[in-house]
């Protein structure tokens, strides 16, 4: 048996037709995505591949990522193609030399660092990143008429308690303020964990039982969201396009208690292996959240989708000037802006 979405978590998969659900809508749009070599933007970008009249250019930070993306849509290495270049959001200049010159007409923005247990002794990384570089992009999409924006968020920035949450949060009302700064159709989409992405706590699992290693688990009560890394490109393709409010959040399900996971594992690789519980890392939650009890949560046309907005009365960070130079500046910056910004009823 194999290691697949549907055999460790137990859903049926959820088939989005984008040819015909969205074809009409994205035809000959010019589309930018960051941070394509990761496990979401690569799979955004090999289904933006398949639609004909579609322009689109693929950066990030990272060349082989760009490599593999290249040899994955275009079958070939030579990486000789205009469709992917080399770009590091926490550099303004960079970034605006590019959107400048490939015009877009949208930017899916999924270029973001995302492990908690490293941000949270390396803050000041996140801060430049998930923050400072989503700014950077959004002002050179507004400064160059880019009309659609997607910034790809996580249930993470929901309540958030981490460095990840509340910088992933902290670009959520970034993408916020321009949209209500007239860029009405820039917006956020929130979706729990990737099955098996890159870094996973899936791939972890993976690799210490076929490794003959203990299972290393936080607590015998955290569950997390999962789901489908196709699920996730197309529905939050999809939710661009409905522009249904400031923040989309996907239907995940249920939570799945991580004890769970870790016994189907087992019992598909057939080994078993030693848990040890390590206890909850800093920042980290027993179970996450898709929205606060303080959001007020919307259905939209699509029963997979629902939106919120955030409210119009919290601390804005578009003017936000300053960089942190150590870690302990950006800790303490992080939750000073997070004064002010949390949804108000």
């Amino acid at each position: 048996m194999d290691i697949t979405y549907e055999n460790v978590i137990g859903k049926p998969e959820f088939n989005l037709d984008l040819q015909a659900t969205l074809g009409d809508i994205l035809n000959s749009e010019r589309i930018l995505i960051t941070g394509a070599g990761g496990s979401i933007g690569s799979k955004i970008a090999s289904s933006i591949a398949q639609f004909p009249n579609i322009e689109m250019l693929a950066t990030d930070r990272d060349e082989n990522r760009l490599h593999s993306l290249s040899l994955e849509i275009m079958g070939t290495a030579l990486f000789n193609s205009s469709q992917f270049k080399v770009l590091d959001i926490r550099d303004s200049t960079g970034v605006e030399n590019i959107i400048h010159k490939f015009k877009p007409s949208m930017v899916i923005h999924a270029a973001a660092l995302k492990h908690l247990a490293i941000l949270e002794t390396q803050p000041r990384e996140a801060y430049l990143t998930n923050f400072l570089g989503t700014r950077n992009v959004l002002r050179s999409a507004s400064k160059n008429n880019v009309n659609r924006f997607l910034n790809i968020s996580t249930d993470k920035a929901a309540n958030p308690i981490s460095i990840l949450g509340k910088t992933k949060y902290m670009a959520e009302i970034l993408t916020t303020d321009f949209r209500r700064s007239g860029f009405n159709q820039y917006t956020s989409v929130r979706f729990g964990n990737v099955f098996n992405s890159k870094g996973s706590v899936i791939e972890t699992f993976t690799r210490q039982i076929e490794l003959g290693l203990p299972v290393t688990l936080t607590d015998l009560e955290v569950s997390r969201f999962f789901m489908k890394i196709e699920e996730a490109a197309n529905l939050s393709l999809l939710a661009s396009t409905l522009n249904a409010g400031d923040i989309h959040i996907l239907d995940m399900g249920d939570p799945i208690k991580l004890i769970e996971v870790i016994r189907k594992l087992g019992d598909i690789l057939e080994r078993k292996s030693e848990i040890v519980i390590v206890g909850l890392r800093e920042g980290e939650k027993i179970q996450e959240e898709l929205w606060s009890i303080e959001e007020q949560v919307v259905l939209t046309e699509n029963r997979r989708i629902k939106a919120l907005n955030l409210a119009s009365n919290r601390q804005t960070l578009m003017d936000y000037k300053e960089n942190p130079l150590t870690d302990e500046e950006a800790f303490s910056e992080i939750n000073r802006l997070m004064i002010g910004t949390k949804v108000e009823m």
